[in-house]
């Protein structure tokens, strides 16, 4: 029977918890302050008894930076569009060009950290001529086998339509 987490069955557990989401100590200093090992409170992280709270203080904290780059780059906008408004009455077109440019630039650094924009390169397998190569061996390979080969086919065939 597996022995039960000393952090777990500890009285402070959702103290100890605290300290490791927040990362204010290191786990020398929460064993020696809760009579625990450093090595329970090391297992405690990695065999994912905390790792929610890691996840969602984690995931706060980016969010929490997220919302402070998005506050600054909003900011450095609203300078950028009144940089732009003061030459639209001038024959300044250089400076104009420079600062639609800079608002463009603006716009697309604001979709990426909202995630309105997504610049993840997409790859379409099944074009791919590595893949078709591949399947192709795997295909070839299985002739003598014609159960398992249906059962491949069959199998790729419903993983290309979303079904795997």
């Amino acid at each position: 029977m597996p022995r039960t987490c000393t952090v777990c069955g500890h009285e402070h557990r959702y103290e100890i918890e605290d300290i490791l989401v927040s990362r204010s100590k290191p786990y020398r200093d929460i064993a020696r302050r809760y009579g625990v090992s450093k090595d329970a409170v090391g297992r405690h992280v990695s065999e994912g008894h905390v790792s929610d709270l890691i996840k969602l203080a984690a995931d706060a904290e980016r969010a929490a930076r997220a919302d402070g780059l998005l506050d600054r780059i909003e900011a450095l906008h609203s300078r950028t569009l009144a940089i732009l408004e003061a030459t639209e009455e001038t024959n300044e077109h250089r400076t104009a060009l420079a600062a639609i440019r800079e608002a463009r630039s603006n716009l697309e650094l604001i979709g990426e950290v909202t995630k309105e924009l997504d610049r993840t390169p997409t790859l379409n397998l099944h074009l791919n001529p590595e893949w078709l190569e591949l399947r192709a061996v795997i295909v070839g390979a299985l002739d003598a086998h014609p159960d398992a080969r249906g059962a491949v086919l069959r199998a790729l065939e419903g993983a290309s339509n979303g079904r795997a």
